[in-house]
């Protein structure tokens, strides 16, 4: 490996730490309430912040045109507006740095022939995928800008899920770095059947949780394992809203979907014993995957606080790429040895 592809290594992982870090950013911005806080989108000029009394007085008078001041923070002062205002700008700056780090260092890699062919297709679908999530941002605002000032938790759903699928093509793509190895055709194709089935049900959960937050029906019910004074919702509630709809079933669903998901954990570390390469990861993925499962009550317990929160959506990211490095780990299998069973 060369000098230029450890480069362009680093270069795609800085995108990854970057990404997760946005991320991160976006959920404090959600659990501030400060995605409404910034009610046009201007790409050039709205990388400089307000910075005269003036100016912040005429993007406070903006706000206060929109539902979300009206309904729900009529009489906040200057200096609150600035706190939800500071976030939402902070993580729509990381976006427009994250769009430039990688333009950059690709202009610079394509006209020095340092990208193969292959590198550059895939490259080329990541920046798709990032202008998709950009204009997926600002639609998803724009939902909130109406009578109803919430976003509109599908298209939260959908944010979510590019910036996910944006981390785990970035980290394919550096996985698969000049990998002439083909993928293994013995009996490891139940394993990766397991795999996948895994990496879809811990999709849906992460989906499921991004409607729980758009809802916020983590407020619904607060004691677990029941639900109020018994371990099903009740009938009236249940009936009340359709499925998509009823933050109280997809809270439900979400609580008892997570054991579901660490139980395929557990089927890919029994199912791994012979592969010591893959049981490594399999273990790291059934420690973070307990933590995972014991810090989501607790952040239900505790009423959500923001701190956990941020970090519950954090090692969901986490698991989805300690997946995504398995199913490498499984399709190639570099370096391992069968043991005997």
């Amino acid at each position: 490996m060369s000098k230029f592809d450890n480069y362009i290594k680093l270069w795609l992982w800085t995108g990854v730490f970057l990404i997760v870090l946005m991320m991160v950013v976006g959920g404090i911005t959600r659990l501030t309430g400060s995605g409404l806080s910034i009610v046009e989108w201007n790409v050039i000029s709205g990388t400089i912040p307000p910075i005269t009394d003036a100016q912040w007085q005429h993007a406070f008078d903006q706000y206060k045109q929109f539902p979300q001041y009206q309904k729900l923070n009529h009489g906040m002062d200057m200096a609150q507006f600035k706190e939800i205002f500071f976030w939402e700008y902070i993580h729509r700056l990381l976006g427009r740095f994250i769009g430039l780090v990688f333009l950059f260092p690709f202009i610079f890699f394509y006209f020095t022939r340092k990208l193969s062919r292959s590198l550059i297709k895939k490259l080329i679908v990541i920046f798709a995928l990032g202008a998709l999530q950009g204009f997926m941002g600002w639609y998803m605002v724009k939902s909130g800008l109406n009578d109803n000032p919430h976003v509109s938790h599908f298209r939260l759903a959908i944010h979510q899920g590019l910036a996910l699928l944006l981390i785990a093509s970035i980290l394919w793509t550096i996985l698969t770095f000049h990998n002439n190895k083909k993928s293994s055709g013995d009996n490891r194709s139940s394993m990766l059947l397991i795999t996948y089935a895994s990496l879809i049900l811990l999709s849906l959960q992460i989906t499921l949780g991004a409607f729980v937050a758009g809802l916020k029906a983590g407020f619904s019910y607060i004691n677990f394992p029941f639900m109020g004074d018994s371990f099903f919702p009740s009938t009236s509630v249940m009936k009340v809203e359709p499925y998509f709809y009823n933050g109280v079933m997809l809270q439900f669903t979400h609580r008892w979907l997570a054991f579901v998901v660490f139980f395929s954990f557990l089927w890919i570390l029994k199912i791994s014993k012979p592969y010591p390469e893959v049981r490594k990861y399999a273990r790291i993925l059934i420690v973070i995957g307990l933590t995972q499962v014991v810090l989501g009550i607790t952040t239900l317990m505790l009423r959500v606080p923001m701190a956990l929160g941020v970090i519950h959506q954090f090692i969901a990211i986490i698991l989805l790429m300690l997946l995504i490095k398995i199913i490498y780990t499984i399709k190639y299998l570099i370096a391992s040895v069968r043991v005997k069973t």
